[in-house]
């Protein structure tokens, strides 16, 4: 049995005053007590959620740091799954499940698909050690929206340690969320911030082969969101602080992209999806 808590909790908010209370008072019912909540409130300076879950990960002491976002909920064993996963592998952080309402009210996991082993990481439930934080320099500011979760989670796999997917390791979004374009239940909303997409590229163009490859659908392909966001990516965004791809690096990209897509499509018909994460640990 676990009994001192070695783990930090950060909550970046942004005007969810409700959510975050619900969100604390899951982490007052833990069956393991957080060493510390750090709430980093954003309402007014909006930095964006890297610069405030960099300003919680320093203030803490702890040799775990957890991260959950503002409107979700702690599952009661959360922070003692957390620990326990820690103490008992080898590893640098953790990626653990989350769950959603559909539209009828039940409950649903909300997770990327098995496959995907770059292009997931969100901070609505990740976990990183504290001293591989303070070597990476915690999250890369520069990612004002989204990604910056999946940019941190790559330089902690680039730093030679393993983020380890623990789906018991669960929060809870209780507003529905959206769906993968291949009908598993996870986030969609990709493109839509280009200049993240432009920094995650440059963070480890072959890691991010996958996360192109994972909008390719007959939808994306149809609806032309999939070329807005080839000339998105080649396009010099606002701020202009970060390169575009060039020419050859997008045909690069997505020829890439395109035979990883016709790979994950002829082995579903053959022998079918993986049935858990490469990196898992359950």
């Amino acid at each position: 049995m676990i009994v001192n808590s070695e783990v930090d909790v950060v909550i970046p908010t942004f005007r969810r005053q409700e959510a975050l209370a619900s969100c604390l008072k899951s982490l007052e019912s833990q069956t393991l007590a957080p060493a510390s909540i750090e709430v980093v409130d954003d309402s007014e300076t909006d930095y964006g959620p890297g610069t405030s879950r960099n300003i919680g990960w320093n203030r803490g002491s702890g040799r775990y740091v957890a991260f959950i976002d503002d409107d979700c909920v702690a599952q009661e064993d959360w922070i003692e799954s957390l620990q326990r996963v820690f103490s008992e592998n080898d590893i640098g952080g953790i990626e653990g499940g989350i769950t959603t309402s559909d539209e009828n009210g039940e409950t649903i996991n909300f997770n990327p698909p098995s496959r995907f082993r770059w292009d997931r990481f969100k901070t609505a439930n990740l976990a990183v050690r504290r001293d591989i934080l303070e070597k990476i320099g915690g999250f890369d500011e520069r990612y004002h929206m989204h990604r910056e979760d999946t940019d941190l989670a790559w330089r902690v796999i680039d730093a030679g340690f393993i983020m380890a997917w623990a789906p018991q390791c669960i929060v809870h979004h209780p507003e529905p969320l959206g769906w993968h374009e291949d009908g598993i239940p996870g986030s969609s909303k990709f493109g839509v911030y280009p200049r993240s997409e432009q920094l995650l590229y440059h963070c480890n163009p072959k890691k991010y082969v996958e996360s192109a490859a994972s909008l390719i659908s007959r939808e994306s392909f149809s609806d032309g969101s999939l070329w807005k966001l080839q000339r998105d990516l080649r396009t010099l965004q606002d701020p202009p602080d970060v390169n575009p791809l060039t020419r050859f690096q997008s045909w690069i990209l997505w020829s890439r992209a395109w035979r990883l897509a016709v790979f994950w499509a002829i082995r579903k018909v053959v022998i079918g999806d993986p049935k858990r994460p490469i990196h898992s640990i359950e």
